[in-house]
């Protein structure tokens, strides 16, 4: 019986396995080469494993052929762990897509437990049971492997936890701990930066503006991965940490950047990790709210025990009075969608990568095609294509557009005829599993008149550098504001560049 039971669920894993890679042809087509296999071989190899995977659940069904079913399975789990220790050890971490869409994140260790446990259980099929003891203690002992961290990470960060601690130096070789920076009793903002993240530079200003105007109020402070000469800083910033290993950031489950933690004074975690510029605002608003709250003292511990008493007999009025208003509070707040259609452009609520600064090199290999570095953000973004088809997958973004890291530092720079352009917008991207926040896109190549938020003004630089840009027909542009408009979000489009009259009258554009 506890055979026939290996042998089911071990079938039923490469069978869905199979079926989920068969659902996402594309993303599974891109997992392979990630893992070194050459682009051209990449879609064969694919196939091969698909085939491969099923053939071996079918046999693990079948009763004549389970031993050689597991065989199977086993020969194929310890070569896929090979090939994930071999990335590893390099310091590559592509994506796994060993699921499909159902489970696709970067490989890690965690990859290498999980095969373990399947490992054990294949060894249990093709024994015929025996061994089942020491097996079953192997295959728990994996399983712990696989999820503990996750789950683990998972419980130490929900809301209402203790925070954990550090101890990290800041650019003076001054060292500091999550009790030093509490110890003034006041919330405390943990803001996480890491160097060639774009959002992160364009929300470092605004950070250094909460530092000086709510100093007294609330504590702010930036968390930067990277080494220490990575910590510059051209924006007045009071206390910038550096995590060099990341340690902090994978203690506190932050897996893009910009986010940020919000603690109060007795290390609880008060709400779950923000992420992109706008939670992270809304998330200091939330800490003043919290600073503004009286704390309870002992000096006026009897003064509110007395005022508690004498409030019994009117609480029940009050209560009703407060559900009254919280009701009507609540049908006045209409639901904003995670997708909406405007005029055949769609909003859709997710992640996304946004190239509208972004400088590309042209492809070694396709002439057509210009390779972008691009943030990653999550939010309101437009394009053309429908919410579902830009659902991210693993590593896999699609890049649309917004205006989400817009400052005072861009400005709409008109390109000329002739210039060699991308156009990034519904275009295919990969998360760098190095650098969460960042995403290499895969644009089209354009040649002619353009617009783009990149270049800094400098008109000259739209020969020497291919930028994400868009048509001077601007596509897509008042359905953008339009839909903004409906969800009750800003936009805030920046202005033209100084020089010679447009051929377009609005300053707004939409380069992908």
């Amino acid at each position: 019986m506890a055979v026939w039971v290996a042998r089911v669920f071990l079938g039923a894993i490469f069978i869905v396995a199979a079926a989920a890679k068969l659902a996402d042809r594309g993303g599974h087509r891109r997992a392979v080469a990630g893992f070194g296999v050459p682009r051209v071989v990449a879609a064969p190899a694919g196939w091969a494993l698909v085939v491969a995977e099923i053939g071996t659940g079918l046999m693990l069904l079948v009763g004549p052929f389970a031993r050689g079913g597991a065989l199977a399975a086993l020969v194929m789990v310890a070569g896929f762990s090979t090939v994930v220790v071999a990335n590893l050890a390099r310091g590559r971490r592509p994506d796994c897509h060993c699921f499909g869409r159902l489970s696709s994140a970067p490989i890690g260790w965690t990859t290498v437990a999980r095969n373990g446990c399947l490992a054990a259980v294949a060894v249990f099929v093709v024994s015929g049971g025996q061994f089942g003891w020491p097996l079953s203690v192997l295959a728990l002992v994996m399983v712990g492997l696989w999820l503990g961290p996750g789950l683990r990470r998972r419980w130490t960060t929900r809301v209402g936890a203790h925070a954990p601690g550090f101890a990290l130096p800041d650019r003076n070789r001054h060292t500091w701990t999550l009790d030093t920076l509490l110890a003034s009793r006041r919330p405390l903002v943990v803001v996480f930066s890491q160097a060639g993240c774009g959002a992160c530079e364009a929300l470092l200003p605004e950070v250094a503006n909460w530092q000086r105007d709510i100093d007294g109020r609330v504590t702010v402070v930036v968390v930067n991965s990277g080494s220490m000469g990575d910590a510059v800083d051209p924006y007045g910033l009071r206390t910038v940490l550096v995590d060099e290993r990341r340690a902090v950031l994978a203690s506190y489950g932050i897996t893009a950047t910009p986010s940020a933690v919000l603690i109060d004074s007795d290390r609880t975690l008060v709400a779950a990790p923000a992420r992109g510029a706008r939670a992270i605002a809304t998330l200091v608003g939330e800490a003043l709210s919290l600073s503004a709250k009286p704390r309870f003292t002992r000096r006026h511990a009897l003064g509110r025990a007395v005022g508690g008493l004498a409030s019994v007999a009117v609480l029940p009025g009050v209560a009703a009075v407060a559900s009254a208003c919280g009701a009507g509070d609540k049908s006045s707040e209409p639901s904003k969608p995670d997708a909406l259609e405007v005029d055949g452009v769609w909003l859709c609520n997710q992640t996304y990568a946004l190239c509208t600064s972004a400088p590309c090199v042209r492809s070694a290999t396709d002439s057509d095609i210009a390779v972008c570095d691009c943030v990653v953000l999550n939010g309101y973004s437009m394009g053309f294509k429908p919410c579902d088809e830009r659902v991210p997958s693993g590593t896999r973004v699609v890049s649309t557009f917004s205006t989400d890291n817009v400052n005072d530092n861009f400005g709409v720079m008109s390109c000329p005829s002739g210039t060699l352009w991308a156009n990034c917008l519904d275009m295919e991207c990969e998360v760098d599993p190095a650098n969460p926040a960042q995403a290499h896109c895969l644009c089209k190549t354009e040649t002619g008149e353009s617009k783009t938020f990149g270049g800094g003004c400098d008109t000259a630089r739209c020969t020497t550098t291919i930028w994400s840009g868009a048509t001077p027909n601007l596509p897509g542009t008042e359905q953008y504001r339009k839909g903004m408009e409906q969800l009750g979000q800003s936009v805030d489009f920046p202005k033209r560049c100084a020089g010679p009259p447009s051929s377009t009258t609005t300053g707004a554009t939409a380069p992908g």
